[in-house]
């Protein structure tokens, strides 16, 4: 039973790094169509997609 709810929270985890990563690469394309320095982007974007896997060790997963 316990191991369901570490299921479940881990497939949400998950699903919303993804919907992050849908979000981050939405951003990107426009300011990049916008002509805005697309360096401008990826430090905030490394910093989103870092922090759920440092956050996995409430899980109890190895």
């Amino acid at each position: 039973e316990e191991k369901d709810v570490v299921d479940g929270k881990l497939a949400r985890l998950l699903k919303s790094s993804k919907d992050l990563e849908n979000i981050i690469e939405s951003q990107r394309s426009k300011k990049v169509k916008e002509g805005v320095g697309y360096n401008v982007v990826p430090p905030p974007a490394a910093d989103l997609y870092l922090s759920p896997k440092k956050d996995l060790s409430w899980t109890g997963l190895p």
